[in-house]
């Protein structure tokens, strides 16, 4: 069995990816932090139009793999199921990008800022394959203030629309959903960290606002692991 056959076969939801998860947070401790009891200043929204599903994020590591580092201690992965075909984020066979559900949607600002820096160029993965070179691929960095600046990464090659020195509006289109970098399959990664340089810095817990966790609305507060969210506000492009 080839690593992407691997990584389509691993389940997504239930209870076989809930023992692994702990299985694989055994002998693993969560990044010491400073910030545990951190309140996000900047009115974070849900980056994406309609359901998607949480991959990883929390606080444990059970919960969430990033949690073992110290600028990505609270950050999130998000993918889109299926509806109706339980754990499962892409159609037919899933071999090639296009076949995943969240690949090319489009992506929105969190909040207003100033874009940092942007990267477009990086090319997409095929699925089971990752860039370890350029681990962030395609991204958009943005800063809210307040020391506060949100990475979003694993864009699509060529559709990030926003350019360094741009501000950029809450709700504002960013660019799409790919698979650039150190992704194994095409998935929106999303964090907030204290300084604008990649791998430096210290994670910041992540408080959105208004937002649907699992049916029941949210006003403020952090997702988790495999949990389907969606924003409660409007975005005009899809």
């Amino acid at each position: 069995m080839t690593r992407a056959e691997r990584i389509r076969s691993f389940p997504k939801t239930g209870w076989r990816n809930l023992l692994a998860r702990h299985v694989g947070a055994l002998r693993q401790r969560p990044a010491a932090t400073d910030f545990l009891g951190y309140q996000t200043k900047t009115p974070l929204r849900l980056p994406f139009a309609g359901e998607w599903y949480v991959y990883w994020g929390g606080r444990t590591v059970a919960q969430n793999k990033h949690a073992v580092v110290r600028d990505q201690r609270f950050a999130y992965d998000f993918i889109v199921l299926a509806e109706g075909r339980r754990g499962q984020s892409f159609r037919s066979l899933g071999e090639t990008n296009d076949d995943y559900y969240c690949f090319g949607l489009p992506i929105f600002a969190p909040a207003d800022g100033v874009v940092v820096k942007a990267q477009n160029e990086v090319p997409d993965n095929s699925p089971g394959e990752m860039n370890s070179k350029r681990i962030l691929g395609n991204f958009v960095i943005v800063d809210h203030g307040n020391q506060e600046f949100s990475f979003l990464a694993h864009f699509q090659s060529g559709s990030v629309v926003v350019r360094t020195g741009d501000y950029a509006y809450s709700g504002q289109l960013l660019g799409r959903c790919g698979n650039s970098g150190r992704s194994s399959e095409p998935h929106l990664h999303y964090h907030l960290q204290n300084t604008p340089d990649p791998f430096r810095g210290d994670g910041l817990p992540i408080f959105f606002v208004d937002y649907i966790a699992n049916g029941k609305p949210i006003s403020r507060g952090e997702p988790v692991a495999r949990q389907a969210v969606r924003s409660q506000h409007e975005f005009g492009i899809q």
